[in-house]
């Protein structure tokens, strides 16, 4: 198999898998006082450590949780409004787990927000800047988009949240997996990541918390007072051990891994590009350096994918929800339907290789070629779309 569904889930790192193994060999709850659980207890804090390194936090800024999904709902759904600031805004293209909880508070609350992105799916700065004003709590936007890999300009939000009085909130989980971060440099009062987007295990995943705004915070899960009383419940050692080694790992090898993976998505755009005519989503703004998402021409997705079962790719991301509907991404960049029918997303990792590259070309090229009813010819030059103007 080759794997290019990175977004999904990356591979686990064999290093962190024997972390987790160890520390699964081990007794100690980390909330108990006796010395198996002060063991577990300084197991949680180096992985905490480790973790606020990699986004220039401080330890205490950081808050696990069973992953980014319920990271995303406590920045969301977690802040106090007061009287004055009432609303939550998020962009149209967010994950779900940003997305629905502000959808559910304007269907509930009627105090949650949704404002437009570009043809490359950037937040509308405009139409933020026009939406954002002193009734609002805060602004969500995702770092890295997870079905485009398209990179918002979160700095220049920032400037925006920042300037009415707001607070900004990013879900950075397709960031992490390149290399270190500073959230005073993005300009983010929370963050959200998941530890198997960067190598690490599935099942846990933290928040980031500005210290200056946690006493805004409040608990969505009850019933204990792990995480300054901010998440209830016995914390998952083994995963939090593992997701501070991915963290470390990543400190380390993240920004090697992201140009050599960078030429290698490229790499793979071009040798598409010289078999069937394909249009890149997003291919002229800055993206994420594993993600390459893709139509290509009079060839449904699905189809292609199918015939091309060697290859581990998806339409899109693996947490819409089954089902026909269309990617809610493309659709809110203006994509036409019968683009978006013929369009995958193809996301590598840092172990992907050359060999992967060059032989998920080859396949997807020639099940394209039969869904469009061609044969395998030479190579053809390279015809690729960008959306946006120049590139």
């Amino acid at each position: 198999m080759i794997y290019l569904d990175a977004n999904a889930t990356t591979p686990l790192d064999p290093r962190v898998l024997n972390t987790i193994v160890d520390e699964l060999q081990q007794l100690g709850n980390a909330s108990s006082a006796h010395a198996a659980g002060q063991r577990a207890k300084t197991a949680v804090h180096a992985a905490r450590a480790a973790i606020a390194d990699l986004i220039a936090a401080d330890p205490r800024e950081i808050v696990f949780t069973a992953g980014a999904t319920e990271a995303d709902n406590l920045a969301v759904l977690g802040l106090t409004p007061d009287l004055r600031r009432t609303t939550v805004i998020c962009a149209a293209t967010e994950h779900p787990a940003v997305l629905e909880p502000v959808q559910w508070l304007r269907a509930n609350e009627c105090r949650g927000a949704v404002v437009t992105v570009d043809r490359n799916g950037v937040v509308d700065l405009d139409a933020l800047e026009a939406m954002v004003d002193s009734h609002t709590l805060l602004v969500s936007v995702m770092a890295v988009n997870n079905e485009t890999g398209a990179m918002a300009p979160l700095s220049e939000v920032a400037e925006i949240v920042h300037r009415a009085g707001a607070l900004l909130h990013t879900d950075a989980t397709q960031l992490m997996a390149w290399g270190p971060v500073d959230v005073d440099e993005l300009g983010v009062d929370l963050l959200s990541m998941s530890a198997h987007k960067l190598h690490g295990p599935a099942g846990v995943g933290a928040l980031y918390v500005r210290d200056e705004v946690r006493h805004l915070l409040q608990p969505r899960l009850l019933g204990g007072a792990q995480e300054d009383g901010l998440r209830s419940g016995t914390l998952n050692t083994p995963g939090i051990a593992g997701f501070g080694h991915a963290a470390r790992i990543v400190a380390d090898e993240g920004p090697a891994a992201a140009a050599r993976v960078t030429r290698l998505r490229d790499d793979l755009s071009s040798r598409l590009a010289a078999a069937v005519p394909i249009h890149v989503h997003c291919g002229d703004v800055g993206r994420a350096p594993g993600t390459l998402n893709i139509a290509i021409a009079d060839a449904p997705a699905d189809r292609v994918l199918a015939g091309a079962s060697e290859v581990a790719a998806s339409r899109g991301s693996a947490c819409a929800g089954a089902g026909d509907k269309p990617s809610p991404v493309l659709t809110a960049m203006g994509v036409p339907l019968a683009q978006i029918e013929c369009s995958m997303r193809l996301s590598l990792h840092r172990e992907t290789t050359e060999t992967d590259v060059t032989r998920a070309a080859e396949l997807l090229s020639a099940s394209a070629l039969r869904v469009r009813g061609q044969t395998i010819s030479e190579p053809r030059t390279p015809q690729l779309e960008h959306v946006g103007g120049q590139r």
